[in-house]
């Protein structure tokens, strides 16, 4: 049945019928008037632009939607495939809602009288199309269960949720075209995140055995976390407490996304004694990764009518004479910290230095280097046919002179691909200054001559185009050119190289949306995967992380109570309420 609504909001003038199995007949659903939204569905983005619908509650579903146009036009043409129906029968209430263009559907079955405690609901949004159940505890406490795609929780007495997609796509081996921006999105909550992570320093006994360097590496380095980002394409495993991507849970208790990069200083020794030692950077726009960066140097981005400009108007927060390391703040990778630093300060007129790790995807970048760890050619999201089989593939060659391809846990051939962990000598900072302020120039000439040629005050989402994705992009690959061309320079007039760290015995993995937070989450219960993480940190995470469900709040003995004598399958995971 079509009915003339979006996201299942009605459209003013515009009644909606219910289809019902109750003798096969079509029901009115009872006349709404207008009024304010009502708090079980919410916007998930004080930004211009909302990514994400969540619903919390489908029994108070429809109302009129005054403020459509703040949806982005992604998520319009999401709404406008999405169907819903319900129907009640021997008791248990069936809500089924389908999603046309994903050829997904959720089926939600509940006895409203044995569940009262527990809302059924879904989200919507950028990356995928889930079932929740939120559940409340007598207590006062509780926990919110998601189900994704392809997956099942049936309590066998009156409860079941099934995700199920119609048509799974198949993989082709290419990228599809993904656009980051870094912005301090909910910066309140990361420096929770961060007050979270001294305490469990200071107080939790998982800390107790781990080893951390002697060496004094604070002197010479100053850590840089990029945590930023709106997190849309994981927001539905955050929205339980409102967090942004750095603070999303995992099933180490007590411990967020974020907090994978804080382990690699703590066991560098390169971690502040207290969150008063560490200075946070709150910025009001979007500005991508090495925007980030020029902002902690006193830039700022102008726009006008005579274009984009890059404007120094306060002091740098970076100390001076120190190489800033740059770590993303939604990667989880069991990197040896102390290791890349030995390698930087060993290396001779290092300008840069990237960790380059083996990836059959190169999804951070394809990294081309000689035997000596310059960099030759920094490729940004090469296609599977770039890669070279001869000069790209990471191998070693026998006494025979065969070579022995290095393969990932699944059997694929690797090569050396950015892990987003940068050194950067402080000598090369004005010259990163440099390069991003004639790019945003360029880029916004482009614009300007792609709409004919008149110049005019741009629009937010035009600026976000114009500097997204510089850093890898634009700003990597001309670093290396001005390398290998001999015009990267010291304050003495030596030469600089943009040089690699091999990482060679490292597991990594770019958490950016669920269905990457579900596979990096059970490949770090293994055994034979993250060897460097510490045992203490891995047991936590093996004993939250089961085939199907990764629990990431304590509730493990609620939701096996609710479950009682049924079953799971796909992929599901737990989520603090708050």
């Amino acid at each position: 049945m079509r009915v003339n609504s979006v996201f299942g909001y009605l459209l003013p003038s515009s009644p909606v019928v219910m289809q019902r199995r109750n003798e096969g007949m079509r029901i009115p659903a009872p006349e709404y008037s207008m009024r304010p939204p009502v708090d079980r569905v919410e916007f998930t983005s004080n930004s211009d632009v909302i990514e994400n619908l969540i619903v919390k509650d489908l029994r108070n579903y429809h109302y009129y939607l005054k403020d459509m146009d703040r949806f982005s036009s992604n998520l319009k043409k999401l709404g406008h495939s999405i169907s819903e129906y319900s129907f009640v029968e021997n008791g248990i209430t069936t809500y089924t809602i389908k999603n046309s263009s994903a050829n997904s559907v959720i089926k939600i079955d509940i006895d409203e009288k044995k569940y009262k405690n527990i809302k059924p609901g879904f989200v919507l949004g950028k990356t995928g199309f889930y079932a929740t159940l939120d559940v409340s505890e007598k207590n006062g406490d509780g926990y919110i269960i998601e189900v994704f795609d392809n997956s099942v929780f049936d309590n066998k007495n009156g409860l079941r949720v099934e995700n199920k997609k119609l048509n799974s796509p198949s993989f082709t081996g290419k990228e599809e075209p993904t656009t980051t921006v870094n912005a301090y999105y909910k910066s309140e909550k990361t420096i929770k995140s961060i007050q979270r992570f001294f305490k469990l320093v200071n107080e939790s006994p998982l800390f107790n055995s781990i080893e951390k360097s002697q060496k004094p590496y604070y002197e010479k380095f100053h850590p840089y976390i990029l945590a930023g980002g709106f997190g849309s394409r994981i927001e539905a495993l955050s929205y339980g407490r409102e967090d942004n991507k750095p603070s999303t849970a995992t099933p180490v208790k007590g411990m967020d996304l974020m907090h994978f990069s804080l382990l690699n200083l703590y066991q560098a020794n390169l971690l502040p004694k207290s969150t008063d030692d560490v200075d946070f950077v709150i910025q009001d726009e979007a500005n991508s990764a090495v925007g980030c960066v020029i902002t902690t140097l006193g830039y700022k981005i102008k726009n006008n009518l005579d274009g984009v400009d890059l404007v120094k108007d306060g002091k740098s927060v970076l100390p001076k004479g120190k190489s800033v390391i740059i770590l993303p703040s939604d990667n989880v990778i069991d990197i040896n910290l102390p290791e890349v630093l030995d390698d930087y300060m060993n290396t001779k007129n290092a300008g840069m230095m990237i960790v380059g790790v083996p990836d059959y995807r190169c999804y951070g970048g394809l990294i081309r280097a000689d035997e000596n760890g310059k960099i030759k050619e920094f490729l940004y999201k090469p296609s599977m046919e770039t890669i070279d089989e001869n000069d790209d593939y990471l191998y070693k060659t026998d006494e025979n002179g065969k070579k022995e391809y290095l393969l990932d846990k699944n059997g694929r051939k690797t090569a050396l691909s950015n892990a987003f962990i940068y050194i950067i000598n402080p000598e090369i900072i004005d010259t990163v200054a440099n390069i991003y302020k004639n790019k945003i120039r360029n880029a916004y000439e482009t614009l300007i001559w792609d709409k004919g040629g008149v110049k005019k005050p741009i629009s937010r989402e035009e600026y976000l185009k114009v500097i997204e994705c510089l850093w890898d992009r634009e700003i990597i690959p001309t670093l290396v050119e001005m390398s290998n061309q001999g015009k990267l320079k010291n304050k003495n007039g030596e030469n600089l190289n943009v040089v690699v760290h091999r990482a060679m015995d490292t597991d990594y993995s770019d958490v950016g949306e669920c269905s990457s937070y579900i596979a990096t989450m059970k490949n770090l219960a293994k055994e034979d995967a993250y060897l460097n993480i510490p045992p203490s940190i891995k047991d936590e995470v093996r004993s939250n992380v089961s085939e199907h469900v990764i629990f990431n709040t304590d509730a493990k003995r609620s939701f096996y109570k609710l479950l009682g004598d049924g079953y799971v399958d796909g992929d599901i995971v737990v989520i603090p309420k708050d």
